[in-house]
C-alpha cells in the first residue's frame, strides 16, 4: 500500500510538470519561429534548416511555413498527452489496466513516427519556402535526438507487451482464491 501512494504522489508532481510543458512547447516553438525567421540572423534567436534559406522571411512565407515547421512539436504534444494520461491512471492506483497499455503503445508508436514525421516537415517546409525562388529547396535533417527517440519508442513498445502481460497476471491472480 505504501509502494502505491508513492506512485500516486509522484503521479500528482508529475501531471503538473506534464501540464506546463504541454501549454507552454506551442508557445516556445510559436514565438522561437515567429522571431527566428522574421528578424536578421545573429540576433537572440537562430533557427537552422536542413538547405539553404534566405532570412528573414516575408510575412506570407512565415505564416505558410508555420504549421510545418510546428508538425514536430504536435508530435512531442502528443507524446506529452498520452504521458498526462498514463499518470492520471496512476494517480488513481491504476497501474495494470488496458488503460495504461493503449497509452503506452500509443506513445511508443507516436516516438516511432518522430523521425518519419521530422523528415516531412523539412520537406513540406522547403516546399512552402521555395514558392517564388528559383530552385526548389528541401532537404532531410534526422538528428541524434530523433534516432534516440526512435529507439526509445522501441523499447517502450517492447516494455506496453510486458505491461499487457502483466494486466492479465494480474486479473488471473484476482480470480485465484
Amino acid at each position: 500500500m505504501q509502494d502505491q501512494h508513492a506512485i500516486q504522489k509522484l503521479s500528482k508532481k508529475l501531471l503538473i510538470l506534464l501540464w506546463v510543458i504541454l501549454i507552454t512547447a506551442p508557445l516556445y516553438d510559436s514565438v522561437m519561429w515567429i522571431y527566428g525567421t522574421m528578424v536578421e540572423s545573429g540576433d537572440a534567436i537562430s533557427i537552422s534548416f536542413a538547405y539553404p534559406v534566405n532570412l528573414p522571411l516575408t510575412p506570407a512565407k512565415m505564416l505558410m511555413g508555420y504549421p510545418f515547421a510546428l508538425l514536430p512539436t504536435l508530435t512531442y504534444m502528443a507524446i506529452i498527452w498520452q504521458l498526462i494520461r498514463l499518470f492520471r491512471l496512476y494517480r488513481v492506483g491504476k497501474v495494470f489496466t488496458l488503460g495504461n497499455v493503449s497509452c503506452l503503445k500509443k506513445t511508443a508508436n507516436l516516438m516511432i513516427a518522430l523521425p518519419v514525421i521530422g523528415a516531412l516537415s523539412d520537406l513540406l517546409l522547403g516546399a512552402v519556402l521555395s514558392i517564388g525562388e528559383e530552385v526548389l529547396n528541401t532537404g532531410l535533417y534526422f538528428s541524434d535526438n530523433e534516432l534516440t527517440i526512435f529507439i526509445i519508442g522501441i523499447m517502450v513498445r517492447a516494455i506496453s507487451h510486458v505491461m499487457a502481460l502483466a494486466k492479465d497476471m494480474k486479473e488471473e491472480n484476482e480470480l485465484t482464491i
